[in-house]
């Protein structure tokens, strides 16, 4: 495995705490190197030594995108344009069982959080793509 090619592809997606705040992410990708995955696991393992609920440290490795959902779907699944947006106090949060980010769109209260992502998805050759699946351009998709 090169430099360049990351352990791990998670693509994910981000929630925050506002109904009507409209400048939001809807996507995190974040590509893992080794030394970040063993590091995930080791605080795993302090949180069960220590019956913490979690541990957070700073952590940027987030890129943040947006749905296009007026482009073609990529292999089924919605395409993500790059958010423009800006976002702070980025936070790796870890638990006994999964891991997950937090932080804050910048200059704003507006709290933002991804999916929690179980420890397992280590053990898991492919991508965890976890994008919206789009329908066929008939319509017809998923629907009966």
């Amino acid at each position: 495995m090169t430099e360049t090619t990351p352990a791990k592809r998670l693509i994910i997606p981000v929630h925050d705490n506002s109904e009507f705040f409209s400048d939001n992410a809807d996507y995190a990708i974040i590509d893992l190197d080794a030394a970040t995955i063993e590091r995930i696991k080791k605080l795993s393992v302090v949180v069960k030594q220590m019956k913490a609920y979690r541990i957070s440290e700073f952590n940027y490795v987030c890129n943040f995108m947006t749905a296009d959902w007026d482009a073609e779907p990529d292999n089924g699944k919605v395409r993500l344009k790059e958010f423009v947006g800006r976002i702070e106090c980025n936070t790796l949060n870890v638990t006994d069982s999964d891991f997950f980010w937090s932080g804050l769109y910048k200059h704003t209260d507006i709290r933002w959080e991804t999916d929690t992502v179980p420890l397992a998805v280590f053990g898991m050759p492919d991508v965890h793509d976890k994008r919206e699946t789009c329908t066929d351009a008939a319509g017809q998709g998923d629907a009966p």
